[in-house]
């Protein structure tokens, strides 16, 4: 099951990444376009069209690796209603009254087709709600967790972050259960969400519009139900709360606020979160990457609470939103501009000053990383003790794809060309741990792996090529601490492995962004890789 989530993730990512650009040419004649002014923060028109990604790419591998049963085909044919609705909203902008009844319709799909029900609630007699009312109760939740990520899409990449970190914290509560078919769901979302994200980053060349959010909000919804609500996973059944809980939160508030003015709860405004705190004078990578760390600091205390009394998770989420609240007051009420102020005087900046002029600081970590960059990707491959066949055969599969793309220019090679580096930089890592230099020489690894990330700060922090350190990296950090977690699933030492290749990314993308010419040694090297890793894994010897 392990294998085919990892494979179901990989083609999502492969997907979401590889439809993206043709969709944004086609947006215009569709008119999917997304127009600035009023309560929005971007101006001109920016396609919303990236919903359409996010679904086919969530749904080919779902058909691929799940069997339509046990409440998948319903909820397979859920998401296809609510994707309607939600495209039918990007083109005509429905009204709110359509789209309610949108999702409920597909709430109804999945909790009647699927057996998707709560009925483990908090304090009620006999421990389980009767089914004529965890129907309705059903339904009122999953519209709303539906409306509370698609209320949240107001900055680039703060919904599709929301539900990514979302998705990665219902994996590790999911680790118990390995065998059931919400593994391969949660990887095929998460691969679908973090392609996506590639282009919806600040600035973002897309928007997932009401297609993707609803799409998002109403997945993560039923797979917590599913993860939460299933008797032998031993979690308490208000973790959900946690789970989206900066949303859920956002969503309340504002409907509270909107009732207190008189107004439609279902009115628009600018009363949100994330439109407050840029009133307050945050930037917009500064406002989502608050919320990320909020919604973040949420996911660790349901994992640690995993098993706790409900009463406590309770209490907890009060408090946690209390804070939140009290800290949005008082951003409003003193105006913080938390903008790093020049470091003009200092002398390591005028140091740095002097240096960046030479270039030396600029030419000496590009070249170290040009260097050993594909020396690791191609002695990783070679010094592997053993390589599986299904490496095998994904590098393999990766090598014929890439050298078709360099082939045919009409493709999109460089998103091939990236994925394939950064699918040959995981499986090094993942192999180099287990390789004879290791065993004898444990220090060597960390040694090397410290090397490039201070070459790859180095760059990044006097690098003029417009290489910056966007949300999505704040993301992928968060990742990283919470890959430790992830030993339930009987991995040893991964927050070490996804450490390793986060580092290796960025030098990736460093190498990519700086290129200089078509054919240089991280082309070779990935290719010499993926050919490597196909012998070994293909091949006996």
């Amino acid at each position: 099951m392990e294998v085919r989530a990892a494979y179901a993730f990989l083609l999502a990512l492969f997907l979401a990444m590889v439809l993206i650009p043709p969709l944004v040419h086609a947006a215009g004649p569709l008119g999917l376009m997304d127009s600035g002014g009023g309560r929005k923060v971007h101006a001109g028109r920016i396609p919303r069209i990236g919903g359409v990604a996010i679904f086919v790419g969530f749904l080919v591998p779902v058909l691929v690796w799940t069997p339509l049963r046990d409440g998948i085909g319903a909820f397979v044919a859920a998401l296809a209603v609510l994707f309607v609705f939600g495209l039918l909203d990007d083109r005509f902008n429905l009204d709110y009254r359509l789209k309610l009844l949108g999702q409920l319709l597909a709430a109804a799909i999945v909790v009647i087709g699927g057996a998707v029900l709560i009925q483990r609630v908090p304090y009620w007699p006999g421990g389980l709600l009767p089914v004529p009312l965890a129907l309705p109760l059903t339904l009122l939740v999953l519209a709303g967790v539906t409306n509370a990520v698609n209320l949240s899409d107001g900055l680039d990449g703060l919904a599709g972050g929301i539900s990514l970190l979302a998705v990665c914290c219902l994996l590790v509560l999911d680790a118990g259960g390995a065998a059931s078919p919400a593994l391969i769901l949660l990887a095929a979302l998460l691969g679908a969400v973090l392609g996506f994200l590639r282009f919806n980053t600040y600035p973002a060349r897309l928007f997932m519009g009401d297609a993707g959010s609803q799409l998002l909000g109403f997945s993560v919804g039923v797979l917590a139900i599913m993860i939460t609500q299933r008797p032998a996973a031993g979690l308490s059944p208000v973790l959900p709360l946690l789970v989206l809980g900066v949303p859920i939160l956002d969503m309340l508030t504002v409907m509270a606020r909107r009732i207190a003015r008189g107004r439609s709860p279902f009115h628009a405004d600018r009363t949100h979160l994330h439109h407050r705190l840029i009133a307050a004078g945050l930037s917009q990578a500064e406002a989502v990457s608050l919320i990320y760390g909020l919604q973040f600091l949420l996911l660790v205390l349901a994992y640690l609470l995993r098993d706790g009394p409900d009463g406590v998770i309770l209490l907890v989420y009060a408090v946690f939103c209390l804070l939140v609240l009290l800290g949005e007051c008082a951003l409003e009420q003193y105006r913080v501009d938390l903008h790093a102020r020049p470091l003009q005087g200092r002398p390591l900046t005028r140091v740095m000053r002097r240096l960046r002029r030479t270039g030396i600081t600029v030419r000496l970590p590009y070249s170290l990383l040009r260097l050993v960059v594909p020396l690791c990707l191609v002695i990783g491959a070679l010094g592997a003790p053993s390589v599986g066949t299904d490496i095998g055969l994904l590098a393999a599969s990766l090598c014929v794809l890439l050298l078709l793309a360099l082939w045919v220019r009409r493709w999109p090679v460089l998103a091939i060309e990236r994925l394939s580096a950064y699918t040959a930089a995981a499986a090094v890592c993942y192999l180099l741990a287990a390789a004879p230099v290791t065993t004898a020489c444990p220090q060597c690894l960390p040694v090397f792996f410290g090397v490039v990330a201070i070459a790859v700060a180095l760059w990044v922090r006097v690098s003029s090529a417009g290489f910056q350190v966007s949300t999505l990296d704040v993301l992928i950090l968060l990742g990283a601490l919470t890959a430790p977690m992830l030993r339930d699933l009987g991995l040893k030492d991964i927050g070490i492995l996804v450490l390793q290749a986060i580092i290796l990314f960025y030098a990736i993308e460093i190498l990519l962004q700086a290129r200089e010419r078509c054919w240089d040694a991280l082309r070779l090297g990935t290719l010499a890789a993926l050919m490597t890793l196909a012998a070994r894994g293909l091949v006996p010897f």
